[in-house]
């Protein structure tokens, strides 16, 4: 289970979160603002993968600006299953070319 774009493997707690959701170590992975990059769409294109999100979560640094003090900060973020990106981007383009 990795990131398509960054070819970094998912550690942590966001395995198991992906493994519970039913995906393989064989499954790529891409956020919304990457999805739009990498396949060249707009996020028009990408509206039905609603609800076909996993949402993750990372540890970033930040200071505190009332106490000074650095402290780990919990980030969320939601990444999609390669498959259902390139199949909602088909599904899509199918349905303007036959408008």
């Amino acid at each position: 289970m990795k990131n398509l774009i960054t070819n970094r493997y998912y550690t942590g707690s966001n395995i198991n979160t992906l493994a519970h959701a039913g995906y393989t170590q064989n499954d790529s992975f891409v956020t919304f603002k990457q999805a739009m990059k990498h396949f060249e769409v707009t996020g028009d294109m990408l509206k039905g993968l609603k609800g076909l999100g996993t949402t993750l979560c990372f540890y970033k640094e930040e200071i505190n600006k009332e106490t000074g003090k650095k402290e780990k900060i919990r980030k969320l973020f939601t990444v999609f299953n390669v498959v259902d990106v390139e199949r909602v981007i088909q599904e899509n383009t199918s349905n303007k070319e036959a408008a």
